[in-house]
């Protein structure tokens, strides 16, 4: 049989903690309303795919366009999560 629920492989995202902060008075509950925020929105796929693309592509994006690659950076470290990720 197999569970309604499985844990994550990843730990959620520092946005989605924060959020979920805002959203649950239960502290109990934030972790996994922010694992809920990661899954739901897509969030942490999202952040996976665009630090790929700067690790893959960045210095040749960054010849048209610097503005884009620095603001790629800011965005990766301002939102994804801090801890180390873990395989899949």
């Amino acid at each position: 049989m197999t569970p309604a629920y499985a844990k994550p492989a990843h730990q959620p995202t520092a946005g989605a903690l924060r959020a979920a902060g805002h959203l649950q008075s239960n502290p109990a509950l934030v972790a996994s309303t922010a694992e809920l925020i990661d899954r739901e929105t897509g969030l942490r796929e999202l952040m996976d795919v665009l630090e790929a693309v700067v690790a893959e592509a960045g210095d040749l994006i960054e010849t048209r366009s610097p503005e884009l690659v620095a603001q790629a950076r800011a965005t990766l470290r301002r939102y994804h999560d801090e801890a180390p990720r873990q395989a899949e």
